[in-house]
């Protein structure tokens, strides 16, 4: 089994568990109208929405563009979108892998991902994959967490994220997104941040973590607000955290990549 396959395996594992969680309100719908007022895409638009989930993003995106495609791996989540999104009729749900997406090049005007990166074991050919699939002048637009610069604080999130979601992968830095899609043959036009305030028993309830593991969570935030060490999951009094989101958009231009 390659890592690929494994890592695979274990997203799937733990977004069957989460999928009915992923309703219109609350964490999943966090962040939309902030994104789509940036991206302010075109009524002609072609859009895939990539590791879709339950594609929150790409219906947020439909009334206001000609056809989305939500690409996602696991059936449950593509099944919870269409259920949330009945009356919508452009919007097209299709099994994939975000590395191997089952499309030419160039066919859409706008490739989207939302909260992916961080979660897949190739980061490079998501993005790879993404610039490979958008026209030539369209954009693709990364939506993500974004890492502390500091590595000691970067890595200290990481592991309290795996431990609560073994199927985390690694929160990348703004800079490492931005490398991303110069390495694909993008340009980088905009990044925007976005603060997003997480309730953290909602957040540990979701992915059923572990009791060891949410103790082991909840003393590193007590250690922190009492002046230790910080997480970077900035937790606060109250029992919330914040994620800090990024959202780099980049133009495509010129021949593409050949595919990997």
């Amino acid at each position: 089994m390659t890592d690929r396959q494994g890592h695979n395996d274990a997203v799937l594992a733990q977004f069957r568990l989460q999928a009915a969680t992923f309703t219109d309100s609350g964490f999943a719908a966090a962040g939309l109208g902030w994104i789509v007022a940036e991206l302010a895409p075109s009524p002609g638009d072609r859009v895939l929405d990539v590791a879709a989930g339950a594609a929150h993003l790409g219906r947020a995106l439909a009334p206001h563009v000609a056809h989305v495609d939500a690409l996602d791996l696991t059936p449950e989540m593509l099944d919870q979108g269409r259920r949330l999104a009945a009356g919508l009729g452009n919007v097209a749900f299709v099994r994939g892998d975000a590395c191997s997406l089952p499309y030419g090049d160039g066919r859409f005007d706008l490739t989207v991902c939302r909260l992916t990166l961080h979660q897949v074991a190739d980061p490079a050919a998501v993005v790879r994959e993404m610039v490979r699939v958008t026209r030539p002048a369209g954009r693709v637009a990364i939506v993500d967490l974004a890492a502390a610069g500091d590595p000691a604080v970067a890595a200290e999130a990481n592991r309290l994220e795996r431990l609560r979601d073994p199927s985390h992968g690694r929160t990348l830095t703004v800079a490492e997104i931005h490398e991303l899609l110069a390495a694909a043959g993008a340009e980088v036009l905009s990044t925007s941040r976005h603060d997003n305030p997480v309730d953290v028993e909602d957040w540990l309830t979701r992915t059923a973590t572990p009791a060891t593991a949410r103790a082991e969570i909840h003393t590193r935030f007590a250690e922190e607000l009492a002046g230790g060490p910080p997480t970077g999951l900035r937790p606060r009094p109250g029992g919330t955290l914040t994620h800090e989101w990024a959202m780099v958009v980049a133009g495509v231009s010129g021949p593409r990549p050949a595919r990997r």
